[in-house]
């Protein structure tokens, strides 16, 4: 077969132009996301993914690395230390239901000791050391664990942007100029948030939100500041300052999974980029117990990190009793399995295992139900397979992700602390009986994937962007560089009451003036009548 020469020379022409342009576009962006949680890392991958399809260089800082020797220009440093510690923080006394306050005390030791040990680290530290002549087009920092990293944004003269596999923290919108809401569903970091609170529960819910914005500021802070002064020197701006140049912030949610609430346009949300186009296939043993069940089967996974030695004695026996009474199998996930695995109720009731292949099992069409912990990562692959849900939280942001299934109708709620036997059997019973959840969750999934664009690409299309537009300075809120007695107008307000109050003082203060002299004028009643008496004698 013989080619037009004019033809070959387009081609050529064409593949040099394409050439041209991926040297182009191609940029070098530094990833830095420490968090020791597989559930955080498996939603950055597809966008990791997605970034380097488009031509550009990544170096990604990460404790779970893809480890794809095929990719080229995709540099990961692998941080197993995040790893060794977190298998040595006692969860168990996250588990035991600690408040919020407690809970972030356990949390942010881990995340200033992953922070100084991520500094230390050898193969990252030689990429920010002062002779170092690494350079990026971009940094983009994972914004829970580490804010001291928001420097390296002014220390390679580049771009900062945020991600997150959850939706927004207030500190995360306080960088933003994204309003803070005490009382509003969406304010999932403060416990007993309801939809309609009283005046004493926003009392509340006031003095929560802004006494962990305070601790952050005045405790949380100071240390990770002081780390920055340790690696960085005194050369770079304070953190806040490097925070509030933030151009961009990614989050993992979809509207679903949210309440709605205002936001600022530099606010970007995508979802799903870890669910497999192709569910991933069963292990023989697995798949054949999943078929044989005919009349439906069960799933129940606590997720990645809760352990079952978190747990109580009481509260396992509790989920094994249950099972034994079912009518339909059970499918565990636990990480003893291994421990259990010979236990008299289990074979041919309850396939227990360490390790599953969750999206296969969910995508069987013999599934009734999934019980789960309210992790963010298993809501959105439910809600993608249409499987009821029966939402047991645990920890962080699980209590909210469960309400919030609750309110959509595809599942329900058990708070941990008040599980019994019987309200965890009859809550089995009735999703799997009543048709309604199933119906529900169906129109959820319909909702799903009703979008008008691919959310990675159009995160992706984002980054570049800031990229091109060098922070996008346009699209920034001034709002958010304003100290925050200024954004929330409480010197305004402070002024009008104090101003309302001297009114009010100088209207009395003239009142009483006024009262004291009618009264000092004005003849007292018993002289008027004595003065009468004397005129009525004279006459």
């Amino acid at each position: 077969m013989k080619f037009n020469s004019g033809v070959s020379l387009l081609i050529v022409n064409l593949i040099l132009l394409a050439c041209r342009l991926n040297s182009v576009s191609g940029k070098r962006i530094l990833i830095i996301t420490p968090s020791p949680a597989y559930s955080h890392q498996i939603t950055y991958r597809s966008l990791w993914r997605e970034l380097h399809a488009r031509g550009h260089e990544l170096v990604i800082v990460t404790p779970y690395p893809i480890g794809d020797p095929n990719l080229t220009n995709y540099t990961e440093i692998y941080f197993d230390v995040a790893l060794e510690k977190l298998n040595e923080v006692d969860f168990g006394v996250i588990t035991r239901r600690l408040t919020l306050a407690e809970t972030r005390v356990n949390v942010n030791n881990l995340c200033h000791f992953l922070t100084e040990k991520l500094l230390e680290f050898p193969d990252f530290r030689k990429f920010y050391v002062p002779e170092s002549n690494e350079k990026f087009d971009a940094v983009i920092v994972e914004t829970i664990l580490s804010p001291v990293f928001f420097l390296l944004g002014e220390r390679f003269d580049a771009p900062l942007i945020g991600v997150l596999s959850m939706q927004l923290h207030n500190i995360d919108r306080y960088f933003m100029g994204s309003p803070i809401l005490e009382s509003h569903l969406s304010n999932w970091e403060t416990e007993g948030i309801t939809e309609n609170p009283t005046f004493w529960q926003r009392l509340r819910n006031f003095i929560d939100t802004w006494h962990y914005m305070y601790n952050w500021f005045y405790n949380f802070l100071p240390i990770q500041q002081s780390l920055a002064r340790k690696y960085f020197g005194d050369n770079l701006p304070d953190i806040l300052e490097a925070g509030k140049n933030m151009s961009l912030i990614l989050s993992n949610s979809h509207a679903l999974n949210l309440y709605s609430r205002p936001d600022v346009p530099t606010v970007i949300y995508y979802n799903g980029g870890h669910i497999s186009k192709i569910p991933p296939s069963l292990p023989t043993d697995l798949r054949e117990f999943l078929d044989n069940a005919t009349d439906g089967f069960i799933y129940m996974s606590l997720g990645s990190t809760v352990r079952y030695n978190y747990l109580s004695g009481e509260t396992i026996s509790l989920f094994a009793d249950v099972f034994s009474k079912l009518p339909w199998p059970v499918v565990w996930k636990r990480d003893d399995a291994e421990t259990v695995a010979n236990l008299s109720y289990y074979p041919n009731k309850v396939f227990v295992s360490k390790w599953l292949p969750q999206q296969g099992i969910l995508a069987h069409p013999n599934i009734k139900l999934f019980i789960y912990q309210g992790g963010l990562q298993s809501t959105e692959e439910a809600m993608h397979y249409s499987v009821p849900l029966l939402g047991i939280p645990v920890m962080f942001d699980q209590e909210y992700n469960v309400k919030k299934i609750e309110s959509l109708g595809v599942g329900q709620h058990l708070p941990l602390p008040n599980l019994t036997e019987k309200s965890f059997y009859d809550a089995i019973r009735e999703i799997i009986h009543n048709k309604r959840y199933k119906q529900k969750m169906l129109e959820v999934n319909s909702l799903l994937k009703d979008v008008p664009f691919d959310t990675l690409q159009n995160a992706a299309w984002w980054i570049e962007y800031v990229i091109r537009t060098k922070g996008a300075p346009h699209l920034q809120f001034s709002e958010k560089y304003k100290p925050l007695y200024q954004q929330y107008n409480v010197d305004v307000i402070a002024f009008l009451l104090m101003a309302t109050n001297v009114i009010i003082v100088v209207l009395l203060c003239l009142i009483l003036t006024i009262s004291f002299y009618v009264i000092k004028l004005r003849p007292s009643s018993c002289v008027v009548r004595l003065l009468k008496k004397g005129k009525e004698k004279l006459h």
